[in-house]
C-alpha cells in the first residue's frame, strides 16, 4: 500500500498500485508511483484519507451506463464509456461478485460511492459491487474537462488512479478505466485489461478486512504514535539499507513459497517453520527498541497485502476468471519489488497449502486471527 495514508485515528486509507507486471520488461510497480502522485495533486488528499476506521467500508466498481438520466440546462450533457472501457467495468463487477462467491467467501460488504472515469466521462454508482448483489444498480454519467469531481466534494485530476477513501458519510472508490492506464503507457489491452481487474479484486479484499483488522491496526498507530505516512511499506523504508535484512527477507519468501508447492505435507512444514523461524530471527536482531512496533506492524500488513495479492492471484488463473496458466503468473506475482506484498503472498500461498481454506474466514471475516498466527497454528 504505497501511496495509502494512516492516521492515529483512522487505520486505512486504500489506495492504487498495480499488482502484477504484464511482462518482465514493464515495471509495474512504477505504476504505483504514477498514481500516487496523481492522488497528491490535489490539497484534499490527506484530509479525505482521515475518519476510515469509523466504519467498514466496501470496494465499488461501475457498469458503464447505455443511456444516462435526461437532464435539463445547466446540467452537462450525459456522456459514456467507449465499448472496451464499458467491457472492462462490466466484467470487473462480474468479477468482484464471482471472487466474493467462489474465492473469498466474503458474504456482506456495506455500500459505498464508485467514481470510474474515462479521458473525458465519470460514471458514478451508489451499490454497483455491494454484497449480496442488489436487485437494481443505479449510474449516473457526467462528463468532465480533465478534472474528475469526488463524492466528497474535492477535485482529483484525471489520471492513472485506484483508491477507496472518506470522509464523515461518504465513503467512496475510485479508479479510471483501460484507455487512462493505456494512455498513461502503463500496458496495452488486452493483457491491461485482464491485470486490472486483479487490481480492483485486491483493493476489495481490503474492504473486508478494514472493520476487522482496522481497530487492531488503529490502536497501534494510536499506541506509537505513528505519523499519518504510515504505511504497509514500513518495514521496507525503515531497512531497504540493510543488506541482511533484506536477504532474510528474501530467503523467508523463497521458503514459504517452496513450501506452497511442496507435494509431502512434513515437508511443506519443515519449510514453513524455517521461514517462521528465519523471520523471528530476523524480527528479534533488529525490529527492538523504536523499531520494536513494527513486527506488530509486519504480521498486520502481511496479513493485508499478502491476502490481496492472493485474491488477484486466484481470480487470475481460474479458468472462469483470467484463465491465465498458473506457472506464469505465479512468476509474475513472485518477483515483486514490495516486500509486504511479495512475501505476504508466498506467506498466504504457504498457509493456504497447510492450513487448507479455513483461513479466509478470518482473513476476509472476522479478523481474529492473522495470517501468521493461523500458519503458526498450523505448523507448531
Amino acid at each position: 500500500m504505497t501511496s495509502s495514508l494512516i492516521s492515529r485515528r483512522d487505520a486505512l486509507s486504500c489506495h492504487s498500485r498495480t499488482i502484477v507486471p504484464e511482462n518482465p520488461g514493464h515495471n509495474y510497480l512504477q505504476t504505483a508511483t504514477y498514481a500516487s502522485v496523481m492522488k497528491q495533486n490535489f490539497a484534499d488528499r490527506r484530509r479525505i484519507a482521515t475518519n476510515m476506521l469509523r466504519r467498514t467500508f466496501a470496494l465499488v466498481a461501475a457498469l458503464a451506463a447505455t443511456a444516462c438520466t435526461s437532464v435539463s440546462a445547466p446540467t452537462p450533457p450525459p456522456c459514456s464509456l467507449s465499448p472496451s472501457d464499458r467491457a472492462w467495468v462490466d466484467r470487473s463487477v462480474e468479477a468482484w461478485r464471482f471472487a466474493s462467491r467462489e474465492i473469498t467467501g466474503i458474504t456482506s460488504v456495506p455500500d459505498l460511492q464508485g467514481v470510474f472515469f474515462s479521458a473525458d466521462c465519470v460514471l458514478q454508482s451508489e451499490n454497483a459491487l455491494s454484497v449480496p448483489a442488489p436487485p437494481v444498480v443505479t449510474w449516473t454519467a457526467t462528463p468532465h474537462d480533465g478534472t474528475v469531481p469526488l463524492p466528497d466534494g474535492s477535485e482529483m485530476p484525471a489520471g492513472v488512479t485506484s483508491f477507496v477513501s472518506g470522509q464523515d458519510d461518504v465513503i467512496y472508490f475510485v479508479m479510471s478505466t483501460p484507455s487512462v492506464w493505456e494512455a498513461a503507457g502503463v500496458g496495452t489491452n488486452p493483457q491491461l485489461s485482464t491485470t486490472m481487474v486483479a487490481v480492483l479484486l485486491h483493493e476489495g479484499s481490503h474492504v473486508a478486512q478494514i472493520g476487522p483488522y482496522g481497530p487492531r491496526l488503529g490502536a497501534l498507530i494510536e499506541r506509537n504514535n505513528l505519523p499519518d505516512s504510515f504505511n504497509d511499506n514500513a518495514v521496507q523504508e525503515r531497512f531497504r539499507a540493510n543488506v541482511e535484512f533484506a536477504e532474510s527477507v528474501q530467503q523467508e519468501t523463497r521458503l514459504f513459497l517452496e513450501a506452497a508447492v511442496a507435494e509431502d505435507e512434513a515437508e511443506a512444514g519443515r519449510l514453513a517453520r524455517e521461514a517462521r523461524r528465519m523471520m523471528r530471527e530476523r524480527q528479534a536482531r533488529w525490529m527492538i527498541g523504536d523499531d520494536a512496533y513494527l513486527v506488530e506492524a509486519e504480521d498486520i500488513w502481511l496479513t493485508f497485502e499478502g491476502a490481496g495479492q492472493w485474491t488477484g492471484y486466484q481470480w487470475l488463473i481460474h479458468p472462469r476468471g483470467g484463465a491465465q496458466p498458473r506457472e506464469e503468473v505465479l512468476a509474475r506475482f513472485t518477483r515483486g519489488r514490495q516486500w509486504s506484498q511479495t512475501e505476504g503472498f508466498a506467506l498466504v500461498m504457504a498457509l493456504d497449502r497447510l492450513a487448507g481454506s479455513g483461513w479466509k474466514r478470518h482473513a476476509f471475516g472476522d479478523g481474529a486471527r492473522t495470517v501468521l498466527e493461523m500458519l503458526d497454528d498450523a505448523i507448531e
